[in-house]
């Protein structure tokens, strides 16, 4: 029998190696197919086998690598079955859709949603890039690194985020300075439009990304990132939709969109190209490590019906922003208990942050949350006209910020022409030495804020107005109910009551005979409903959130 030499045993070794560090890719091993397939695929992560055809549940493949090696044809459909799991890989298929036929990534049969656990190993589970006409339905997705958490598991890394952060009043910063990571990864680069991408009913939890207050960069990963790299050729996002869906436990940031072209002034676009017709609908965002969502370079993007809940535990942050954008609109959203740490600098439900205009934040019930809600304008960048209107806030401010105190509504630097007006506000008893309003020097000091037909019901001591040396404001027709705050040209508050206080947003319609029926000013553009879903009036509506009669 021949001998093998050692030299040839430790090439073959070193063969072996090379192949398990390529996705389980051997070299020499056929190439991916040149031309795409089309038609509906199977993936069984027990029963499948690579050299099947795919073509039917009956013959699956089994592997996510045998999906990367593939090109997929528009109208193509991969299917993953319900209740397989795969672990340790990152989903990178080939190809795109096109207008009305759209590559599909769901799932098949009965049971919980296949995952995809990128294990800490790759940037994502799920990776786009410069792929478009892609919808991606009931997933889930997870990129947990226990080596990262001294070995624990996922399980008890998500039980954590409750009994360390988010059970705890005023919990330390969280400082991990983790590798980057997603669950799912969408990039377009130098390549002009990406149209169509939707996620529906996905799961994304389980992402131990970098978190460090310290670390600005931080912000960019977490659970969802759409993002506009490159300087070569304008790129944008147009059609995405996030609906559905289910955002948790992730660090540092739950969505977030982002882009390299989004240089402008307020007056001058200069390299700025946006995301354009962006929805993100009935999603629950819930323990994000800090911010739960940031919109960026974005044109009317539609943030609505959400429930932003527990958001922010580890580190500063609002639950939901927007940043560059113009025509954002926020409706229909619940935010509630936005966890404010040790020396955290926003801890609110909602807020305009700069480089914005025409900001809407409408339709709203925000509560129990740490601090109140926020219009910037930071460092002497503009915000213009941001419009806070018919949201019902209960219990908000609830912390003092280390700076400013508590708060309901804080305005800063160079926030212009900003409109706060028919919102209905509660302060509880427990609530003292709370702003309603708040004025803040950032660089400079905002200008030309107008309050018009606010309700305060406010039952909390101690409580203030302060506008600080801001200029411009205006006051009109706004109530103060239960202990007095002076503001300028208030209406008396009568016998004004509601239905039930302190019980979510039903309780705030008003009582009849309450001062605040028919006692408002009529605002120009005021959108043409309440809180509640009635048409406003052309003239006299009701000051509050609630327009009709009394009940």
């Amino acid at each position: 029998m021949k001998k093998i030499s050692l030299t040839a045993i430790s090439i073959f070794v070193i063969f072996l190696v090379s192949c398990s560090k390529n996705d389980g890719v051997i070299k020499g091993s056929p190439k991916p197919p040149n031309t795409a397939m089309s038609g509906t695929f199977y993936i069984d992560d027990i029963n499948g086998n690579d050299n099947n055809d795919g073509k039917s549940s009956g013959s699956p493949w089994k592997t996510i690598t045998k999906v990367n090696e593939q090109i997929f044809a528009p109208g193509s459909q991969i299917l993953f079955k319900a209740g397989g799991v795969w672990n340790g890989k990152m989903l990178q298929f080939k190809g795109s859709g096109t207008s009305g036929s759209p590559i599909i990534i769901a799932k098949y049969g009965e049971g919980k949603l296949p995952q995809f656990n990128a294990a800490g190993i790759f940037k994502a589970a799920i990776y786009l890039y410069n792929q478009q006409y892609i919808e991606i339905k009931e997933v889930e997705v997870t990129n947990y690194n226990p080596q990262e958490e001294g070995g624990i598991s996922l399980q008890a890394w998500e039980a954590k985020n409750i009994s360390d952060y988010a059970a705890v009043t005023t919990p330390p910063q969280a400082v991990k300075n983790n590798s980057f990571k997603f669950g799912i990864y969408v990039e377009a680069k130098d390549t002009g439009a990406v149209k169509h991408i939707y996620l529906q009913k996905v799961l994304v939890h389980g992402v131990n990304g970098a978190i460090n207050q310290d670390n600005e960069d931080t912000k960019d990963n977490g659970g969802v990132a759409f993002v506009v790299t490159g300087s070569g050729k304008k790129t944008w996002f147009e059609d995405i939709l996030i609906e559905e869906c289910t955002i948790r436990d992730v660090d540092r940031t739950g969505l977030y969109t982002s882009s390299s072209w989004g240089t402008r002034t307020l007056t001058s676009n200069s390299n700025w190209t946006p995301t354009t017709n962006l929805i993100i609908r009935n999603n629950i965002f819930k323990k994000s490590g800090a911010n739960a969502l940031i919109v960026r370079v974005s044109d009317t993007p539609l943030i609505e019906r959400n429930l932003f809940d527990s958001c922010a535990i580890k580190g500063s942050g609002n639950a939901a922003f927007c940043f560059n954008t113009d025509n954002a609109t926020f409706q229909y959203n619940e935010a509630r208990f936005t966890k404010a740490n040790v020396d955290d600098r926003d801890a609110g439900g909602l807020d305009s942050d700069y480089r914005t205009k025409n900001t809407f934040i409408q339709y709203n019930w925000l509560h129990d949350n740490d601090f109140g809600m926020l219009v910037t304008g930071g460092g002497g960048v503009f915000n213009d006209n941001t419009v806070v209107r018919y949201n019902i806030i209960e219990r908000d401010g609830l912390l003092p910020h280390p700076d400013h105190g508590k708060f309901i509504f804080k305005v800063s630097g160079a926030a212009t022409n900003t409109k706060i007006y028919n919102n209905t506000v509660y302060i509880a008893p427990s609530q003292s030495a709370t702003a309603l309003i708040r004025h803040a020097n950032w660089t400079v000091w905002p200008s030309t804020t107008n309050y018009s037909n606010n309700i305060f019901y406010n039952e909390g001591s101690g409580s203030i107005v302060n506008t600080g040396s801001s200029t411009g404001n205006s006051y009109s027709n706004n109530m103060v109910v239960v202990n007095n705050v002076a503001i300028s040209n208030n209406v008396a508050a009568g016998t004004t009551s509601f239905v039930n206080i302190n019980a979510g947003p039903n309780g705030y319609k008003l009582k009849t005979g309450s001062a605040a029926l028919a006692a408002g000013i009529s605002i120009p553009n005021n959108g043409g409903k309440d809180y509640f879903n009635a048409s406003l009036p052309s003239a006299s509506p009701n000051i509050g959130a609630y327009e009709g009669p009394g009940l």
